[in-house]
């Protein structure tokens, strides 16, 4: 049982490896398909080196299933992968004859063809060789593993051999014998053989060990007993991880020992042999410790039959490494029996991935059961390795009691799953208090622990319950999926997550100031969301989401998901199939509107072609272009019900059109270098249609665009430039000028072009919907027009933007110039270069100023800076200026030191000036270090200068545990004159992906 029990650690080991993406085969009619000749191919011999190889029974053919890598050879030809199947057909006079070979590809190696001045890297290899001379194996001799059949690998391979038959032409005129078998290939090898070696448990020490012979037994035997401490090692120990068998060693040490085994077998103590036929029994008393690889179990008394694979532990305790959580789990248990090879039952057991001796988080159970069942997937793989994976380690587990600091807080009379997920039903805890929501309440459940259910690996489900004393009780579903499974019949990656939530809410939302006091269409609210990613090869994907409110609820996202409203991409009802080539990238897409508050498009559907940097007739002219064509309906939003509380204007740039949407544009380049000047001339060139403009009525557009994009480099290096006080180790100066000029000339006025594809969120529509009426009674000024602006900055110019729509006339001069102040870190036998001071500056001249910047010639000033005055502090600068009337004064300076074993700081201050628009804004945020790996403190204020108010406060304090973090925080949000206080527990180990990685370095997380 102690070698099982370490098998399975070490299976639990490699289960918990990283998902990786797994490739699926390829049809067989591609270049992965190989018949190989030569002038005279006969008189070649095959060789082959293998490094693990096993046999798979064939009444026909010899057939070998090879891991990691192997070699094939023929003349001046060789193949080599990190895994294969090989078929190999006997000739009728005994000599040669002919091997069909499938090389697989893992997530990491890839199959390589290599011949006299060439190397081909493809995902396989599909060969078949025919030689009159010999075929050569060397290598291991090969073992039968069970379930070989069932390997992805080779049922890979049996599907790329049916598809080839007749597909690969013969051109080698030979005529094959029927096949038969022969000794080419090495035989079956015998079973395993164990080496025992018993010795003292450290060096230099004596033992006593008594060796009695047992004649009267049923079958002889001898009896060893050892005491004074013994050392037992086992070799060649099998080991089965995710279906491949290792040979490994057991190290085993006890106080005292009693041995039974075979008389026929046992010789010198200091080595002896033994098959899995063998009969050895151990008992093992006092100090038990077992070692295999990083897995390791203690015991007070154990007893072991090897070759029947039963045993009993006493007072044991049971570790093992788990790579997912960067830690280990421990099983402490009063008494585990094992019944067979993977059957086990532990008694008066907890799990618990601390490592203080008395935890202070455990999960304690009266009956543990730990069993091999087989996989859901019938052909699972395991993604990082490539290794089959035809079986899952389950335990199941009866009267559950979670403990977290010796206080009982859940209760579960049945819990089962996978044994690397721990399973913790209550994967979140939080209480709070706000005056918008009330004491609140937020809990997170795991289904798969709650429920005892059986989901795909690489899937979490989560139950949502929680309760708002202002608002009602409220419940959802969460889940994140990354997984392998067919689709189609073809093996595809999928990765996603969807969200369901519904809350019954009795109250009122408050969305800031002026929208304080907004009542909800129906006290039924929620939303659901999915968003799915399919991988069907490393060049096509499947992209597919849905995403909708109920009941039209226009204000739900920004009040209970704010900051998925703000930063978050949009809710979509979208499904596109992309597919990339080289240089060539298509794709068919199909959306309908989510909701009726939001400006969107259906697309019914919209197929897009883009080519980008293709050499024209091998001249040094490059072709780009994208075009596009669909039918489209374009939604305007609806407005509230009540305007008057929830100002809104519509933008006018959206309204209710549909019907044929296309365009096509290209643009060629001819770029070369004039001395140290690099020099590309370009013409851009576009057609665009709408069957309805927004005045419904069918518009064309043309639109050209000319001009010459130039760069230039200097550089200046100054090695005698030394202070330690600024941090200089030398300094070089490199700045690059950088000019685009250009003319443009449209064909139709913007103001006629519906904007069918979206250039800002429903965030930023929303808030300009608000602004025309609050600063502007519902008429907005041109110079805030977002398209006008977009226009300006060139935001719709490229070839790939996104929004085609966003061109006009337009006659420019872009400038820029980038500066870098480079030094030298680090020890002087391996400095490092690093940006000491970083410079950039825009500007654009606009000869038709009238025109295209309000009759100001130059506009769009933008600017940023950067000092870093040493590795973890620096000052910071941007800003943005136009010279125009009501123009835009954006400028921002602060302060940034990032110490990452003690905290951050970070001091601010934003000016904002656009016509009515003024804000002086004081912000500041601190992470700090109270107590060593026990109290980290956030805070964040913001004070706004112009207008003498407080904007808002916020303060967290984070106690952490060896396990979870318990955050207590409070906040001010003078906008919705909203006090808050919140209380939060969460786990410590597992994935922090979505986390500052600031604090998370703060708070112990890798």
């Amino acid at each position: 049982m102690l070698c099982c029990w370490l098998s399975i650690s070490g299976s639990l080991s490699a289960q918990t490896a990283p998902a990786g993406h797994s490739l699926g085969s390829q049809p067989s009619t591609d270049s992965g398909v190989q018949q190989i000749g030569t002038s005279n191919p006969l008189l070649e011999p095959i060789e082959i080196q293998v490094s693990i190889a096993s046999q798979i029974p064939s009444d026909k053919e010899k057939i070998l299933l090879l891991r990691g890598p192997c070699k094939i050879t023929k003349g001046a030809q060789s193949w080599s992968s990190p895994q294969a199947v090989i078929w190999q057909i006997q000739n009728a006079s005994g000599k040669g004859g002919r091997i069909i070979a499938y090389l697989d590809h893992t997530p990491e190696v890839s199959p390589v063809m290599q011949e006299q001045g060439h190397r081909e890297t493809r995902p396989y290899f599909f060969l078949e060789l025919e030689t009159d001379v010999s075929i050569a194996y060397s290598g291991p001799v090969p073992v039968s593993v069970p379930g070989a059949k069932n390997d992805p690998v080779y049922l890979r391979a049996v599907e790329h051999r049916k598809k080839s038959t007749g597909s690969i032409q013969q051109v080698q005129n030979t005529t094959l014998a029927q096949a038969q078998s022969g000794p080419a290939l090495p035989m079956l090898g015998s079973p395993y053989r164990r080496r025992v070696t018993i010795g003292p448990r450290f060096l230099g020490e004596r033992f006593q060990a008594k060796a009695d012979f047992i004649e009267s037994s049923v079958q002889p035997e001898y009896v060893i007993t050892v005491t004074g401490g013994v050392n037992i090692v086992i070799d060649n120990v099998p080991l089965t991880i995710n279906g491949q068998t290792f040979l490994t060693r057991i190290d085993l040490s006890a106080d005292r020992a009693v041995v039974w085994t075979d008389a026929d077998r046992i010789g010198d103590l200091e080595g002896f042999e033994i098959d899995e036929n063998t009969p050895f029994e151990v008992f093992l008393e006092g100090d038990i410790v077992v070692r295999q690889g990083a897995s390791k179990i203690k015991a007070s008394r154990a007893f072991y039959d090897i070759s029947q694979r039963r045993g009993l532990l006493v007072d044991a305790e049971i570790r093992t490494q788990v790579p997912e959580y960067d830690g280990s789990i421990r099983l402490r248990a009063a008494e585990v029996r094992q019944f067979s090879a993977m059957n086990f039952h532990a008694r008066n057991a907890y799990f618990t991935t601390s490592e203080f001796g008395q935890p202070k988080y455990r999960i304690e159970s009266s009956d543990i059961f730990l069993e091999e069942r087989p996989s859901i997937f019938p052909n699972a793989i395991d993604p990082a390795t490539g290794l089959p994976d035809p079986s899952t380690l389950w335990i199941t587990s009866h009267n559950n009691r979670l403990f977290i600091e010796n206080v009982p807080v859940f209760n579960s009379p049945y819990l089962t799953g996978p044994a690397e997920d721990p399973r913790i039903p209550i994967t979140e805890l939080n209480f709070g208090y706000s005056g918008v929501f009330g004491a609140e309440l937020e809990t997170a459940w795991n289904l798969e622990g709650l429920l005892g259910l059986e989901l795909p690996e690489g899937t979490d489900l989560n139950l949502e319950v929680d309760y708002f004393s202002e608002r009602g009780p409220a419940a959802g579903l969460q889940s994140e999926y990354d997984s392998y499974a067919t689709l189609f019949g073809a093996p595809a990656h999928h990765s996603g997550m969807s969200h369901f939530y519904y809350i019954h809410d009795s109250g009122v939302d408050n969305l800031g100031l002026g929208r304080r006091s907004l009542a909800p269409p129906n006290e039924n609210r929620g939303r659901i969301l999915w968003r799915n990613e399919t991988e069907l090869t490393p060049f096509t994907s499947i992209f597919a989401e849905v995403g909708h409110v109920f009941n039209n609820d226009r204000n739900f996202q920004e009040q209970w998901y704010e900051e998925e409203w703000d930063r978050d991409k949009d809710l979509e009802n979208k499904i596109s199939l992309e597919h990339q080539y080289d240089n060539l990238t298509t794709s068919i897409t199909g959306a309908i509107r989510s909701n009726d508050f939001a400006n969107q498009t259906d697309w019914l559907p919209r197929a897009d072609i883009t080519l980008l940097g293709q050499p024209v007739f091998n001249s040094p002219i490059n072709w780009s272009m994208h075009s596009a064509v669909g039918y489209g309906r374009l939604h305007q939003a609806s407005p509230p019900p009540d305007p008057v509380a929830d100002p809104f204007v519509p933008l006018d740039y959206f309204a209710d059109s549909e019907g044929l949407v296309a365009h096509s544009r290209h643009e060629l380049t001819l770029p070369f270098n004039a001395g140290p000047v690099k020099v590309v001339p370009y013409a851009l060139g576009e057609v665009a249609h709408w069957q309805e403009d927004l005045t419904g009525q069918d518009l064309t557009r043309w639109y050209g665009s000319a001009g010459v994009r130039a760069s230039l480099q200097f550089a200046k290096y100054m090695p005698h430039v030394q202070s330690s006080i600024l941090g200089l180790n030398g300094l070089a100066h490199k700045v690059t000028y950088d000019l685009d000029y250009y003319f443009a000339e449209a064909s139709e006025d913007l103001d006629r072009i519906p904007q069918y594809n979206a250039f800002d969120e429903n965030a930023q529509e929303r808030f300009r919907s608000r602004f025309q009426v609050l600063e502007f009674g519902g008429v907005l000024p041109d110079v805030y027009d977002p398209r006008l602006y977009a226009v300006r900055s060139g935001a719709g110019r490229s070839v790939t933007a996104p929004y085609n729509e966003l061109v006009d006339d337009q006659h420019a001069l872009r400038l820029g110039m980038r500066h870098r102040w480079q030094t030298k870190v680090g020890p002087p036998e391996n400095p490092r270069i690093v940006d000491w001071m970083e410079l950039d500056l825009g500007l654009t001249y606009f000869p038709d100023a009238e025109e295209d910047n309000f009759g100001e010639d130059f506009g769009l000033l933008t600017s940023r800076y950067a000092w870093h005055v040493g590795p973890r502090t620096s000052v910071l600068a941007s800003g943005a200026f136009d010279f125009f009337d009501m123009g835009q004064r954006v400028w921002n300076v602060g302060l940034l030191s990032q110490r990452s074993e003690r905290g951050s700081i970070y001091f601010g201050y934003r000016n904002l000036e656009a016509g009515p628009v003024e804000s002086q804004l004081l912000t500041s945020s601190v992470s700090y270090v109270m107590t060593p790996n026990l109290y980290v403190a956030t805070f964040g204020a913001s004070y706004d200068i112009a207008e003498g108010i407080d904007r808002g406060q916020s303060l967290t304090v984070t106690r952490i545990s060896e396990n979870f973090l318990l955050h207590f925080g409070l906040g001010y949000d003078r906008s919705k004159d909203n006090v808050g206080v919140a209380l939060s527990l969460e786990p410590k180990f597992g994935s922090f992906g979505r986390g500052s990685m600031q604090l998370n370095s703060l708070l112990g997380i890798d």
